[in-house]
């Protein structure tokens, strides 16, 4: 009878040790599909395919969200995949639905999970969202970013910036004060940093006047950066003569010339007047390389015609040498015209060499035509090698061929050098066939 009861016992054990092999088994089974879902929706998501990336979400959230603890993650995708499917819909009641959807997934995530790494991002979109459905009409949806707003300045200050900048959008009168009260309070720069962009976007007529108090007042350099920066991109009259004005009092070098970039962004009259004026007058020699700079890279018409009188104008070398380079950028007949007449001139050979530099910049057979001109009329060794480089720069077959021509016809046997290695960098077979030709004469 014991001898029974044992092998009962032994009978019992082995079942239930099969049992658990069979239900590890199958959670093991269970987390592979979880695991496979999981990886099929972030690839979707990667590859930008919404409406896979819908599928695969939703299927996973369904299945898996509750006892996974990628739950919450997986309700934030699925509602950016929700946001991003509906972008790409023409019918406005679907992308409508589509959006309230995703933004019950994320308040499923708000009220379900105690993992707030997902928190920030689920507030931010969820602004995201209520912007939208707002201006599709669904005016039950402001209360997000209302409430995100007008939150207090905590650890969710970068999800009120969000709402901020969408409340601004709807309700410029209650967003301005809060902004600004953020820009003027809170210690953190960053977050000040941010509260200026933010509130740049808004074309309020309070907005210059209070972009040039942080220039000026700001206790930190990088916000006040920021500011000149914005003013920059206000454009208008008034971002203007506030950058003008801070030009002339703010002491502080580095930030002078984010003032000087910020008006060179502005496309009025008055600001390609200042840049000269600063380009002609300024008692720091690096300011007024700098505005000579900018002024390269102005569209105004007047930009070559003063760059070559204040070339004409100026003894400083390295002066000279920064109008050359704005002048190798303009798009402009005169520009190139006057760059031959200083590689021609009786400039010293650094310039003519800069200006040969620009000159083989342009490219095309015109460019490299000019080139060999200016190598055959020109008696210094320096200056031709420059041509001779800058002809190897230019890829149009005119180019090749003056190389060429130097490479059997030049009586200095340096230049000579300098053109043959220069053909040997270039992979035509015109070039080929020429070193080969060479090789089998030696």
């Amino acid at each position: 009878m014991k001898h029974l009861k044992k092998m009962a016992w032994m009978f019992l054990v082995a079942l239930l040790f099969a049992a658990s092999l069979a239900a590890a088994a199958g959670t093991a089974d269970a987390g592979d599909k979880a695991e496979d879902l999981f990886l099929l929706a972030k690839n979707a998501v990667h590859d930008k395919q919404w409406q896979d990336a819908v599928t695969h979400w939703g299927a996973f959230s369904a299945e898996y969200g509750s006892k996974d603890p990628r739950g919450a993650e997986a309700l934030y995708w699925l509602a950016y995949s929700l946001n991003q499917e509906a972008a790409g819909i023409g019918n406005m009641e679907k992308q409508t639905a589509m959006r309230e959807q995703a933004i019950s997934n994320v308040e499923t995530l708000l009220s379900r999970y105690k993992d707030r790494s997902w928190f920030e991002d689920a507030r931010m979109l969820r602004i995201e969202l209520a912007e939208k459905l707002v201006k599709a009409g669904k005016a039950q949806y402001k209360k997000y970013v209302t409430s995100g707003a007008e939150a207090e300045n905590g650890s969710d200050i970068n999800v009120k910036l969000v709402a901020l900048d969408a409340l601004l959008q709807m309700d410029a009168e209650k967003a301005l004060p809060i902004l600004k009260r953020i820009i003027r309070e809170n210690k953190d720069k960053n977050i000040r940093a941010k509260a200026v962009f933010v509130l740049s976007q808004n074309d309020d007529p309070s907005v210059v006047p209070l972009l040039d108090e942080i220039a000026r007042k700001d206790a930190d350099p990088y916000v006040r950066e920021q500011a000149v920066f914005w003013l920059g991109q206000e454009g208008g009259d008034a971002g203007l003569k506030s950058l003008i004005d801070l030009y002339a009092e703010i002491k502080d070098k580095k930030l002078k010339e984010k003032i000087l970039f910020a008006i060179s962004q502005n496309e009025d009259e008055a600001s390609f007047l200042k840049l000269l004026e600063i380009a002609k007058t300024d008692s720091e020699l690096e300011m007024r390389e700098k505005a000579v700079f900018w002024m390269g890279q102005s569209a105004d018409k007047r930009a070559p015609g003063a760059l070559m009188e204040m070339f004409r104008a100026n003894s400083d070398p390295g002066l000279k040498r920064k109008i050359i380079f704005s002048l190798g950028q303009l798009e402009n007949d005169k520009g190139e015209a006057f760059l031959k007449e200083i590689a021609t001139g009786n400039s010293t050979d650094e310039l003519k060499g800069d200006a040969v530099f620009w000159i083989g910049q342009k490219g095309g057979e015109a460019s490299a035509s000019l080139l060999k001109a200016l190598y055959d009329g020109n008696a210094s060794l320096a200056v031709k090698e420059k041509i001779l480089f800058s002809l190897s720069q230019n890829h149009s077959p005119a180019a090749l061929k003056h190389l060429l021509a130097v490479a059997r016809g030049e009586k200095n046997p340096e230049l000579r050098k300098k053109a043959i290695f220069w053909i040997g960098q270039s992979d035509s077979e015109e070039a080929a066939q020429f070193l080969q030709q060479l090789i089998d004469q030696d």
